[in-house]
C-alpha cells in the first residue's frame, strides 16, 4: 500500500518567529532587562567575554533554516548608555521556496549614548529560494552603531551560483527622527545575470558595513582608512563613503568566502577601534 503525503498550503508551512530584547544600564554594566522569543527564533542568555561591557547577545534559529512563508521578526531596544554586541549562532540559511518568500524584519532602537554592534553571520540563499530582509535603525543623539552584513551566491559546495529566485535587502536608518540612510537592493537572477558587467562580475560574494553616529572627524578618518584597505586588497573590490550625516557606508565584492571574511574582519577592526576604542574580538559560537 502506497501512502501519499498530503500537500500543505503555504499558510500551513510558514512560522512566525519573534524575538525581542530590552537592555538597560544598571550598576555600571549593561543588563538584559526583558526578553521574549518564539521559535523559530530563540535568544541565548547574554555573556560578558570582554568584561563588564559590552553584553554579548546571540540569536539562534534552532530549526537550522527558514522555509517559504516564515516571518522572522526581531526587536532590540537599548536604553541610555547601554552597550551590546548582537550576533547570530550561524548562517541565515534560506531553503527552497515553493510560493511565499521568507521575510525577516528587524527593528532596533538606540537611546542616547548607547552602543550596538550588530554582527550577523552570512546569508546563504539555496537554489529556488526567495528572501526579503528589512532592517530599521532608529538612533538617538550620541548613539553609535556598527552593522555588517554578508551575502553568499548560494551553496557553493553544491554547485549553486545565483540559483535563488530572489533576494531583497533593505536598511533604513534615522538619527533623532531624521532620515540618515536608505540602502536597498534586489537581486533577481531570472531578470538579469548577476555576473554581467556592472554587477557582481567575477566577484560573487557581497559585503556591506554601516558605521552610524560618532564624531565627524573620526568618521572622516575611518572612511579614508577603509577606502584604502579595500582599494589595495587582492581578491576584493569595494570602497567606503562618508554619508551626509554622521555615518559611513562600506561595500565590497569578493572572489571567495575567505576574502569576504577577511575584508569584513578588517572593516570591523578599523571601525571598532576608531569609533568605540575597542579591539575586534573573535566571536564565540555555540
Amino acid at each position: 500500500m502506497n501512502i501519499v503525503a498530503p500537500v500543505l498550503a503555504p499558510s500551513q508551512i510558514g512560522r512566525h518567529g519573534y524575538a525581542s530584547a530590552r537592555f538597560e544600564r544598571s550598576r555600571g554594566r549593561t543588563i538584559l532587562r526583558d526578553s521574549y522569543f518564539r521559535v523559530p527564533l530563540q535568544i541565548i542568555r547574554p555573556l560578558y567575554p570582554e568584561g563588564e561591557e559590552p553584553a554579548h547577545l546571540t540569536l539562534i534559529n534552532p530549526t537550522g533554516g527558514s522555509v517559504g512563508g516564515d516571518f522572522l521578526e526581531t526587536e532590540i531596544f537599548l536604553g541610555e548608555g547601554a552597550q551590546v554586541l548582537f550576533t547570530t549562532q550561524g548562517a541565515t540559511r534560506i531553503y527552497r521556496t515553493a510560493d511565499e518568500s521568507v521575510v525577516s524584519r528587524t527593528r532596533i532602537r538606540l537611546e542616547k549614548d548607547s552602543v550596538l554592534e550588530f554582527i550577523p553571520d552570512p546569508i546563504i540563499p539555496f537554489a529556488g529560494s526567495r528572501y526579503r530582509q528589512e532592517v530599521a535603525l532608529d538612533l538617538a543623539e550620541g548613539a553609535r552603531l556598527l552593522y555588517g552584513e554578508t551575502l553568499y551566491q548560494g551553496r557553493v559546495a553544491m554547485g549553486e551560483s545565483f540559483d535563488f529566485t530572489e533576494v531583497a535587502l533593505r536598511v533604513d536608518a534615522r538619527l533623532n527622527g531624521v532620515p540618515l540612510l536608505t540602502d536597498a537592493m534586489e537581486i533577481r537572477p531570472d531578470r538579469m545575470d548577476p555576473c554581467s558587467l556592472g554587477l557582481f562580475e567575477p566577484f560573487p560574494y557581497l559585503g556591506s558595513f554601516y558605521v552610524l553616529g560618532g564624531k565627524e572627524s573620526v568618521l572622516d578618518k575611518v572612511t579614508e582608512e577603509l577606502d584604502k584597505i579595500l582599494s589595495d586588497a587582492g581578491g576584493v573590490s569595494g570602497g567606503a563613503c562618508h554619508l551626509e550625516g554622521p555615518g559611513v557606508m562600506v561595500r565590497w565584492l569578493a572572489e571567495s568566502p575567505v576574502r569576504l571574511r577577511w575584508a569584513f574582519d578588517e572593516v570591523w577592526k578599523v571601525a571598532r577601534l576608531s569609533v568605540l576604542g575597542r579591539k575586534a574580538v573573535r566571536l564565540r559560537k555555540f
